[in-house]
C-alpha cells in the first residue's frame, strides 16, 4: 500500500509538472506573440518613417561620395530636369543660386543634386517667368532648403496658372525677402580676392512703361509675351562671363545687342556698394566665354545678332529626351556652327547633368 500510495503519489508529482510545463508554454506563446507584435509594430512603423524620409535619407548617404567645390571655384550646374530648366551656381565666397527648378514631376531630382553637392540654403531662388517647366520644381526646393531672397518676375495675376500659384504659396511661406527680376539687380561676392558678381539685365522695371512687363502682364498677352520678359542674368568671374536668357526670343535678345552697341556698354554699368566699399559693375558682352541657350534650344532664340556680339567658347542647352518640341532646333544649331565654328556644345538630353567649373585663374572645364 505504501508503495501504491508512493506512486499515486509519484503519479500525482508528475501530472502537476505537465501542468506547469503546459502553463509555461502557453505563457511562452503569449508573450511570443506580443514580441511578434511589437516587431510588427515596429516593422510598420519604420515603413512608414521611409515613406516620409526616404527621399532625404538617400540624398544624405548620395553626399558622401560628390566631390565638394574647391576654393575658389565657380561652379554651374546644369541639372536634367528633362523638358525644363534647371542651373545651379556655387559661386567662389560659398553662397549659391538656383535659376528655376524644372516642372514638377522633376523636383525629387532637383532636391537630390542639391543634396549631391551638399547644399544646405540658398543665398538666391530666381524663377526667370511663371512657366510651369521653370516654376514647378521650386516650392519643393523652398520648403526644403529656403532661401535669404527670391528673385521673380512680375506677374499681376498670382493665379496664372498652377505652378506658379504654389510657387508663391512656398515663398510666402518661406519668408524670404522677395525682389522683382529688373535690370541691375545684383549678386555680389563678400570676397575681393574671389570677386564675381550676377547680375539682370533684362527686363525694365515693371514701372517703367515700356517694360517688357507691359506687354508680359496685358489680358490677352500670349506666350510669346511671358517669356520675353524672362530674367536675362549676367555673371562674371575671373575674366569669365556666363549669360542665361531663360526663354527670351530672338527679339529681346536683338534689344539687348542694340542698346549695349549705341551705348557701348554704359546701358547696363551700374556701381554698388561692397564691404570694401563702392564697386562698378560693367557687364562686357562682347566676349561671353559661355551662352545658355534660350528656350531650350528653340529656333526663336540665340540669334545671330547675339552670337555675333557675344562669340562663345560654349553653348549650354537645357532640353528633354525625345521633347515634342523637337530642342534643340536643328536650325539653331546649324546658325550657332555657322556664327562659332569651334563652339563647344553640352547637352542634358544627351549629357545627363552636367557641371562646369572656373577656377580663380580663369581655367575652367566642364565635367559630367
Amino acid at each position: 500500500m505504501r508503495l501504491y500510495a508512493r506512486n499515486q503519489w509519484n503519479g500525482l508529482k508528475k501530472s502537476k509538472g505537465k501542468k506547469d510545463s503546459s502553463a509555461r508554454v502557453k505563457e511562452r506563446k503569449k508573450y511570443g506573440l506580443i514580441i511578434v507584435s511589437l516587431v510588427l509594430l515596429a516593422i510598420l512603423a519604420t515603413l512608414f518613417c521611409i515613406d516620409l524620409f526616404v527621399m532625404p535619407l538617400e540624398r544624405l548617404f548620395i553626399r558622401a561620395d560628390y566631390p565638394s567645390r574647391q576654393e575658389g571655384e565657380l561652379r554651374v550646374h546644369f541639372v536634367d530636369v528633362g523638358q525644363g530648366d534647371c542651373t545651379i551656381l556655387e559661386f567662389p565666397d560659398g553662397k549659391t543660386m538656383l535659376v528655376d527648378g524644372g516642372d514638377a514631376s522633376a523636383a525629387d531630382a532637383v532636391l537630390d543634386y542639391c543634396a549631391r553637392i551638399g547644399i544646405e540654403t540658398f543665398d538666391v531662388v530666381l524663377l526667370t517667368h511663371p512657366d510651369a517647366d521653370h516654376a514647378g520644381g521650386l516650392p519643393a526646393v523652398l520648403q526644403e532648403y529656403g532661401a535669404e531672397a527670391v528673385w521673380m518676375p512680375y506677374v499681376a495675376d498670382q493665379n496664372g496658372n498652377d505652378a506658379y500659384g504654389k510657387f508663391m504659396d512656398a515663398v510666402r511661406e518661406s519668408e524670404a525677402t522677395v525682389n522683382i527680376s529688373q535690370l541691375f539687380l545684383s549678386l555680389v561676392s563678400d570676397m575681393p580676392e574671389y570677386f564675381y558678381y550676377a547680375m539682370i539685365l533684362s527686363p525694365l522695371s515693371p514701372e517703367i512703361e515700356n517694360s517688357l512687363y507691359t506687354a508680359a502682364n496685358a489680358p490677352n498677352a500670349d506666350d510669346g509675351a511671358v517669356n520675353d520678359a524672362s530674367a536675362v542674368l549676367y555673371v562674371e568671374y575671373a575674366n569669365q562671363r556666363l549669360l542665361l536668357t531663360g526663354d527670351a526670343s530672338t527679339r529681346v535678345e536683338d534689344s539687348l545687342v542694340e542698346a549695349y552697341a549705341v551705348t557701348e556698354g554704359e546701358v547696363f554699368v551700374c556701381t554698388v556698394e561692397t564691404a570694401w566699399g563702392p564697386v562698378v559693375l560693367a557687364p562686357y558682352l562682347e566676349k561671353i566665354t559661355f551662352l545658355k541657350a534660350g528656350h531650350h534650344g528653340s529656333s526663336s532664340s540665340t540669334g545671330e545678332a547675339l552670337l555675333e556680339l557675344c562669340r562663345p567658347k560654349a553653348l549650354f542647352i537645357s532640353a528633354g529626351v525625345g521633347n515634342p518640341y523637337g530642342h534643340p532646333s536643328p536650325a539653331l544649331l546649324q546658325r550657332v556652327r555657322a556664327a562659332v565654328p569651334n563652339i563647344e556644345i553640352y547637352r542634358t538630353d544627351e549629357l545627363g547633368n552636367y557641371c562646369l567649373t572656373v577656377c580663380s585663374d580663369g581655367e575652367f572645364a566642364v565635367s559630367w
